[in-house]
């Protein structure tokens, strides 16, 4: 298990979203393939979302220039 993988499973077990946004964010920079960094960046919208984070617009324009929202 890996550094992140470790800090996701701890932003997951006491609720942190703002740590969730930023790992999920990682995770998707260092994916190997579009689908992986797609998987990880929704991820990162919906806990934005979630949030009402300002991170939320950004991560939209990711996923819509990857064709994978409108």
């Amino acid at each position: 298990m890996t550094d992140l993988d470790s800090a996701m499973i701890h932003a997951h077990e006491t609720g942190d979203r703002a740590a969730l946004i930023t790992l999920y964010t990682q995770a998707a920079d260092r994916a190997n393939t579009l689908d992986a960094a797609c998987f990880f960046l929704t991820h990162a919208y919906v806990f934005a979302l979630e949030a009402g984070a300002v991170e939320a617009a950004h991560l939209h324009a990711r996923l819509v220039a990857h064709g994978r929202e409108a």
